[in-house]
């Protein structure tokens, strides 16, 4: 066990404490169940194998992973299993075994528990500085928003008064205008009936000369005085901000009637002025929407507990989304380096099998060893002997089981029913497990799984031996998460008489 641990990808939620995520971890690694119907041999054979990928996780720092199939392992073999039917009748040096193996197995998880609770307590720390960061930028986002609104305001309420201002002048400039011309006008009347006033006074005056120039001297100096008292002193003009303008007299020496004045105008023309825009709506002029505040992310309900999948599947904890598959990656030299093996009993026309062994590395599994063991082989069956040595041979090289190799000497590639029970075990172990059908005689190889119909089916099927299965949906498929590689080999262990 390493003495830190490294900082890694984790996949519950930095936000929950670390208590919260270390009993998700606890949760996850509790649920194993038994299927009765399975031989204890394949649940023993299981604790095995959860022990070498614990190992292998903690090799790779994938200590999260390496936590839930140590926890799986003690839940398995220290409340589970007991449920199972034969396990009173399983070799007892066995499970004396794997008794010793809890004992070792439950230290090294409690370490790793810690650690991993130091590491979430960080980063809790390190979640909460953020959100604190987060936090203090969106108060001055929120502020310079505000003060940008204000400002904009501000502008906005300028530039309304402003234009209120020029349209008001605008308004007074052309009224102005207006009354000047209608004062010309009114005053080139006035002199125009003044003239011809004065027209049809010139026979009388011709007729009273005997009162000569007395008269007209009274007349002229009755005019002045009367054109006098009729004009307005220079200094005085229209609201203090036009020139004065002189009004004539009649003829007779009375003032005539003057032009309407400034005041009696603006009321004239009161319904002619322009409207003022709307203050309310320079207000809007230039002015932006705020932009709605970013969305917070959506909050992932992480209080249900997963659902079984198989007894080493790792859930999110390992990378994988629901039903994904870690990749096999498989050496392309493995099939002919088997069949060249197999070739004295395709020659008989009898099947030959492999166990398919490898390590697990970063995520990915890569199958590194062909372990052939001892069998007994016919025409469309063959059988494994002495299984003991697979697992002192695993135990030796620390390998993990990621599937088997058969040959069809004179079928096609495909999975028969036999087949289908044989592989069974294997994938309900690890949902990686593949199946790999070589045929010689067609040329043809088929890396095959069960479907998670097919699981259900033939977990609930027990007919022995070759028995029919309705094909409709499919039991089995191809495998779609193998890499074939041309690189490499494997190690062949031929351990047949």
């Amino acid at each position: 066990m390493p003495g830190k641990l490294p900082k890694q990808a984790s996949l519950s939620s930095s936000s929950s404490s670390p208590d919260q995520r270390i009993k998700l971890l606890i949760d996850y690694g509790s649920l194993v169940e038994v299927d009765k119907n399975l031989a204890i041999k394949l649940y023993l054979r299981s604790g095995r194998e959860m022990l070498r990928m614990a190992n292998m996780y903690c090799d790779d720092g994938h200590f999260e992973s390496a936590f839930i199939l140590y926890y799986k392992f003690i839940t398995l073999f220290v409340e589970k299993l007991r449920e199972h039917p034969d396990y009173r009748s399983a070799p007892p040096s066995e499970l004396s075994d794997f008794k010793r193996k809890v004992k070792k197995v439950f230290p090294i998880a409690e370490e790793i528990k810690l650690k991993l609770k130091d590491r979430y307590a960080e980063e809790e720390k390190i979640f909460c500085q953020e959100q604190m960061r987060l936090a203090e930028e969106r108060a001055a986002e929120e502020e310079a928003r505000r003060a940008a609104l204000e400002q904009q305001e501000r502008e906005d309420k300028e530039l309304a008064k402003r234009l209120q201002e020029e349209e008001e002048e605008e308004v007074r400039s052309e009224q102005d205008r207006k009354y000047l011309q209608l004062r010309e006008k009114e005053e080139e009347r006035l002199r125009e009936e003044e003239e011809k006033k004065r027209n049809q006074n010139v026979p009388a005056a011709a007729g009273v000369a005997a009162f000569g120039g007395a008269a007209a001297a009274a007349a002229a100096a009755a005019a002045t005085a009367a054109s006098g008292s009729s004009t307005l002193p220079a200094s005085q003009g229209l609201d203090g901000g036009h020139p004065a303008i002189s009004f004539p007299a009649a003829a007779d020496g009375s003032a005539l009637p003057p032009p309407p004045s400034y005041s009696q105008y603006l009321n004239a023309i009161a319904q002619e002025r322009p409207q003022v825009p709307d203050r309310s709506l320079k207000k809007n002029l230039g002015k932006q929407e705020p932009s709605a505040p970013a969305p917070e992310p959506p909050s992932i309900d992480r209080t249900s507990k997963p659902s079984i999948d198989h007894h080493m599947s790792l859930g999110q904890f390992g990378g994988q989304a629901h039903g994904q598959l870690r990749s096999v990656v498989v050496p392309a030299a493995l099939m002919s380096q088997f069949l060249t093996a197999a070739e004295s009993n395709t020659l008989k026309e009898s099947e030959t099998m492999g166990i398919l062994c490898g390590k697990m590395s970063q995520g990915c599994f890569s199958i590194t060893s062909l372990f052939i063991p001892q069998q007994r082989g016919g025409h469309d069956s063959c059988d494994m002997e002495n299984e003991e040595e697979l697992i002192f041979y695993q135990d030796e090289h620390n390998l993990i089981t990621l599937g088997w190799i058969h040959t069809h000497p004179t079928q096609t590639a495909f999975l028969s029913s036999v087949d289908l029970h044989s592989h069974f075990p294997w994938q309900k172990m690890m949902p990686e497990a593949i199946a790999i059908v070589c045929s010689p005689k067609f040329q043809e190889t088929g890396i095959f799984k069960l479907t998670d119909h097919g699981l259900d089916v033939i977990g609930s099927c027990r007919e022995k031996g070759f028995h029919p299965h309705n094909k409709n949906p499919p039991l089995f498929e191809d495998c779609m998460h193998v890499q074939v590689t041309e690189t490499g080999g494997v190690i062949l262990e031929d351990r047949r008489k």
